[in-house]
This record gives C-alpha cells, structure tokens and sequence, in this order.
C-alpha cells in the first residue's frame, strides 16, 4: 500500500500538468506571452545591439566552429621509431 501512495505522490505533478494541458489550460501561458511581450518593446528597430559592425551570421557555430578551428593544423607529425 505504501508502495502505491509513494508512487502516486510522486507522479501527482505530473498527472496534474497532463490534467490541465488536457482541458486545454496551459499552466504558464499569460507569463511567458508577457515575458515575449515585454522583450518585443524593448528591442527598437534600427538599434544595434552593441556589437560594432559584425550581425553574427559570419561566426562559425556548431560543428562549423570545430572544422573552422581544426582547419589551420595539418596532420600530427610521425613519430620516429
């Protein structure tokens, strides 16, 4: 019995989020609309965001940062014998 009352207390939180999300309540949903909202204002057109000259689309990211960084080396020199 205790077993079963463990488990059920530890899955009520998310038997309750499924509960809601189910009835189409969306346990959140005004705080981040105003959250987006809020950045939305502050962010003006035509301001730049600090960086001088660069917008971010020319830096390698991901897996290009590593083949960008491994480019400039040649293979390891062989170890003599």
């Amino acid at each position: 019995m205790s077993v079963l009352l463990t488990a059920l207390l530890a899955l009520a939180p998310a038997l309750l989020l499924l509960g809601l999300v189910l009835l189409g309540c969306f346990p959140g949903e005004r705080a981040i609309a105003a959250a987006v909202a809020r950045a939305w204002r502050r962010r003006r057109p035509g301001r730049s965001s600090g960086r001088s000259g660069r917008n971010g689309t020319d830096l390698p990211r991901g897996g290009r940062l590593i083949a960008a960084s491994l480019a400039g080396r040649g293979p390891p020199a062989p170890q003599p014998a």
